[in-house]
């Protein structure tokens, strides 16, 4: 019992409630831990890498274009950086700038970290973006970042293991699975234990992906509005990403989970910009958020490799 009991709380001690930008409940880890968050993101999306194809080696008068379109997304990228801090005025506290990357990945395709790290797949090069479609992709990341929904991912996979560590034992589930292998075996009590940790190890893993592909329709959603702001802010004009996105929509296939995601931004930027005018879009390209003391340094941006 008084194992339970410790789990419990350590249960409320590795989670916590919090507000999006956008006014949405998030389970938040506390601040303790928030450094963890970071790591954990960042292997995700390192994990994100190594899976991806690999792009092979550009001839050298392709690696011309190359490098034409890092300084793209290294341009595009500091214009955005320096609005999201000056419109967030806490996120010096969490992270001291955005760092941008493109990864020579031969798929379309973008990620980001807790850390304010944004890669960008060298697949999206050959597709010939237009500049507002390749801001609306690095905002939409950025977005991820300011609203916490990295962190609220690995809040969630802590918050389900914990979960899993006390039901499983308690319950002894992990027992019944292997409990009739384990009363034939000689080390019974062995058995069932080993089988108790695998099964927890299962459980917690399909568990946190499972709620992880919950939130992320409302993480979406909730970065797609941001995103679009956040580029009003930078100068970009709102009507003019849609239509761009609107009429890129059709070539985006069903081959990858990031392309039909991207299909979806559009056709919601698309619903947003012929509903009522969305608050906060007025902003003036620069203006900075009262409160925020002028002398803070601009962000850091990294040249891409």
């Amino acid at each position: 019992m008084s194992r339970t009991l410790l789990s419990v709380f350590l249960l409320f001690f590795v989670t916590a409630c919090a507000t999006s930008p956008e006014g949405r409940p998030q389970l938040m880890a506390p601040t303790a831990l928030q450094g963890f968050s970071a790591v954990y993101s960042e292997f995700d999306m390192q994990l994100q890498l190594v899976t991806a194809t690999d792009s092979p080696a550009c001839p050298e008068e392709e690696c011309v274009a190359d490098r034409a379109f890092d300084q793209r997304i290294l341009a595009i990228g500091r214009r955005l950086a320096e609005i999201a801090f000056r419109q967030n005025a806490e996120l010096y506290l969490r992270l001291p700038r955005f760092e941008f990357i493109v990864a020579n990945k031969v798929e379309p395709g973008a990620a980001s970290s807790a850390g304010g790290t944004v890669i960008v797949y060298r697949g999206l090069q050959r597709m010939n973006l237009d500049d507002a479609v390749l801001a609306f992709v690095l905002a939409r990341e950025m977005s991820h970042v300011i609203a916490g929904h990295h962190d609220e991912n690995v809040a969630a996979s802590i918050l389900v293991a914990v979960a899993a560590q006390i039901l499983f034992p308690v319950l002894n589930i992990g027992g019944l699975f292997v409990g009739g292998a384990a009363t034939a075996a000689a080390g019974s009590t062995a058995g069932s234990a080993v089988g108790t940790t695998a099964v927890t190890s299962a459980a917690s893993f399909l568990g946190s992906r499972a709620i992880r592909a919950g939130y992320r329709p409302l993480q979406m959603r909730e970065a797609e509005f941001m995103a679009l702001k956040l580029l009003v802010a930078s100068g970009w004009d709102g009507i003019e990403v849609s239509e761009k996105l609107e009429t890129l929509r059709p070539s985006l296939s069903d081959e990858t989970a990031w392309t039909r995601e991207l299909r979806e931004s559009a056709q919601s930027i698309a619903s947003m910009m012929q509903g009522p005018p969305l608050p906060d879009l007025d902003m003036g390209v620069g203006q900075i958020i009262p409160g925020l003391p002028i002398s803070l340094p601009p962000p850091l941006v990294s040249k891409p490799f």
